[in-house]
């Protein structure tokens, strides 16, 4: 009998590479104009249309604390960075997409590879970490893109 294995799509911001399982993943794309939102959290970025939908659009590098990028997402003639990217993952219901700076592939491996969340949250919030999946110095962090939305979940 073969072990079930884990599909995830692999995500870098700033320096890190994450990791959210692929069956969330709608589609990537490259990152469209966004309408901001007046008064909104600041990891959100604001809202899109897609395909007739509105979606909130969630900067991950924001959402997570990472450092700003010295050449922002986007360029000075108002055009998205090539590698920036729009995940857009199903929550439920809803969809939401989450600006990464780029999505570096789709890796497969064995359930019992992804090791139990390190402590990465205070007592009472929402663990944004899933588990941890790799060998060091490679090691990837799994995301739980539905406590990136609450906004005390960090």
């Amino acid at each position: 009998m073969t072990e079930p294995s884990l599909q995830l799509c692999v995500w870098r911001v700033g320096a890190e590479d994450f990791v959210v399982d692929l069956s969330r993943v709608d589609e990537i794309l490259t990152v469209p104009p966004v309408t901001p939102v007046p008064r909104a959290p600041t990891f959100l970025e604001g809202v899109v249309k897609l395909r007739g939908d509105v979606l909130p659009v969630i900067d991950v590098r924001k959402r997570l604390g990472v450092a700003p990028d010295a050449t922002p997402f986007l360029t000075p003639s108002g055009k998205t960075k090539v590698r920036s990217r729009l995940v857009v993952c199903r929550i439920g219901t809803r969809k939401v997409g989450f600006i990464v700076d780029a999505v570096t592939g789709v890796v497969r491996l064995p359930r019992s590879a992804l090791r139990p969340a390190p402590l990465a949250t205070r007592p009472g919030q929402a663990p944004h970490i899933l588990g941890v999946c790799g060998e060091a110095p490679a090691l990837r962090l799994m995301l739980d893109v539905k406590a990136l939305l609450s906004e005390d979940a960090l």
